[in-house]
């Protein structure tokens, strides 16, 4: 019976271990100039400066693709913080396969808050995307 409980333990162990993924280098990561930054009008039809503030990627190996988790800061500025406001973002991540062919999409529709007193805020907004061996990613804001 002993010999039987440790039989089980040592397959569950086993294939708990096989579902490990590999970790892989993750491709470069691409803003066109005019998706990296935008000026939108907040709900009150202020302005406010929306723009990328760096990037986290971790990926690894599934199948023929990456699976690529990237953790993307967008910061909000605005001049009038005299109030609370809300002010509409839109970030979108594509990648493409070897003939730049759109592969593989993850888009993110948000109000980030503006706290009354806050000229500067920073969000961070995580997606999941899958990228083809050779291929390319694309960031932006719309």
């Amino acid at each position: 019976m002993v010999k039987f409980i440790i039989l089980c333990f040592f397959l569950i162990l086993n294939g708990c271990s096989s579902l490990k993924k590999d970790v892989v280098d993750c491709p470069k990561v691409t803003a066109p100039k005019k998706a990296v930054e935008v000026i939108v009008k907040s709900e009150n039809k202020l302005p406010v400066y929306i723009g990328l503030r760096g990037i986290k990627t971790y990926c690894t190996k599934d199948n023929d693709n990456i699976e690529m988790e990237i953790s993307v800061n967008v910061r909000a500025i605005r001049k009038d913080n005299n109030i609370e406001d809300f002010v509409p973002v839109n970030i979108t991540l594509v990648s493409t396969d070897m003939n730049n062919k759109e592969y593989d999409r993850d888009s993110f529709k948000y109000s980030q808050f503006l706290l009354k007193g806050s000229k500067i805020v920073d969000r961070e907004t995580d997606f999941d995307i899958k990228i083809p061996n050779g291929g390319q990613v694309y960031l932006g804001l719309r």
